[in-house]
C-alpha cells in the first residue's frame, strides 16, 4: 500500500496516510474538518525489509578472486 501526503487548503494541516489504491479519496482534516487534497511528493512508497533483495541476488565477487 502506498503512502499519500494530504494537505488541508483551509488551515494548512499536513498528514501522511497509508491507503489502498482502491480506497476513496475523501479524507477530512482533523483540525478544521474540511476535505483534504492529496499532494504529489517524493515519498518512498516501496520499502524492502529483510535480507536478499539486492545483496544476495546480485552479489559481486570479492576483489582478488577470480571465477573460472
Amino acid at each position: 500500500m502506498p503512502l499519500y501526503r494530504y494537505v488541508c487548503p483551509k488551515c494548512g494541516h499536513e498528514e501522511v496516510l497509508l491507503k489502498k489504491f482502491s480506497e476513496a479519496d475523501g479524507v477530512k482534516c482533523e483540525v478544521c474538518g474540511s476535505k483534504m487534497i492529496r499532494q504529489m511528493g517524493n515519498l518512498e512508497t516501496i520499502v524492502f525489509k529483510g535480507n536478499g533483495y539486492y545483496t544476495t541476488d546480485f552479489k559481486k565477487s570479492p576483489a582478488g578472486s577470480s571465477t573460472k
